[in-house]
């Protein structure tokens, strides 16, 4: 692993600001999931804006510096961080719906989803100071915590379907808890691929 050029300090320093609006997005999320409020999720649709205006505008400038292994770099950080926005923005979807219809999860969907959300935005903290520094004691907490809560993610899918099909949980509710679930997975292995891109430069 090798430091970017010094003439991409700036780009480097954009791509590590812009995880706050990826942060402040989920927070909002979760709190617009855990209260109900549909206000929340709008401020977090305004951010997924943010994020997707971003990632088209960071792109646009960096290529203009030429074919360099450090703008590929950067440029697919970029590119996973607009993902981890499309991820989150399918979670808004699924609560609006949830708050639409009025559906409850069970105390034991909501402690593991808890738990996915408060990784993730936790994982994103340690990555604004991930792409700012190309720390490698980060990169390994980012893929060991990463790691465990995808496979935790693993485990609480296949206990909510033990939940399903012993009656515990209503298979309307099923689809939304699930893909939630999914999407907090995936953001967390977007953020778990940029450490490792960070790893192999």
């Amino acid at each position: 692993m090798r430091p970017v050029e010094k003439s991409l300090f700036d780009y480097q320093k954009r791509l590590s600001d812009s995880t706050e609006d990826l942060l402040s997005m989920l927070n909002f999320i979760y709190d617009g999931f855990i209260k109900h409020k549909k206000n929340l999720l709008h401020e977090a649709e305004l951010l997924g804006k943010k994020v997707h205006d971003f990632e088209k505008d960071f792109t646009s400038d960096i290529i203009k510096e030429g074919n360099k292994d450090s703008v590929r770099l950067l440029i697919t950080i970029a590119g996973h961080l607009e993902r981890i926005g499309d991820c989150f923005e399918n979670i808004i979807r699924t609560v609006h719906t949830k708050i639409k219809e009025g559906t409850l999860f069970s105390d034991k969907a909501v402690s593991e989803l808890n738990y996915l959300f408060n990784t993730a935005k936790e994982l994103i903290k340690n990555l604004k100071d991930l792409i700012a520094t190309f720390n490698t004691v980060l990169i390994e907490h980012i893929v060991n915590v990463g790691t465990k809560a995808n496979q935790m993610a693993d485990e609480f899918a296949t206990q909510h379907e033990e939940r399903l099909v012993t009656g515990i949980c209503h298979p309307k509710h099923s689809s939304m808890y699930l893909d939630i679930l999914d999407n907090l997975r995936m953001s967390i292995w977007h953020i778990k691929e940029i450490a490792r891109r960070i790893e192999s430069f």
